[in-house]
């Protein structure tokens, strides 16, 4: 194998590993942004289901399914 070809091979492999090694820096500033992204939603949906739950009519003991003991 000519030299010249051996350093064009091994150039070759550092700027592959020189790219592949700022896709995985992409893909872990995207993960961490969408993380932020999560934990928002998370927080947006518990806060809508606290304010829609204390908004539920209260259900009446008269119109209840309650049984009185005393009563026959």
């Amino acid at each position: 194998m000519k030299l010249s070809r051996l350093i064009f091979i091994v150039a070759i492999v550092i700027v592959g590993f020189w790219v592949l090694s700022l896709l995985f820096k992409a893909a872990a500033w995207l993960i961490n942004g969408l993380i932020y992204v999560a934990a928002f939603v998370v927080i947006v949906g518990l806060i809508s289901a606290y304010i829609s739950s204390r908004q539920a009519p209260k259900k009446s003991i008269e119109k209840s399914n309650v049984i009185d003991v005393d009563e026959k």
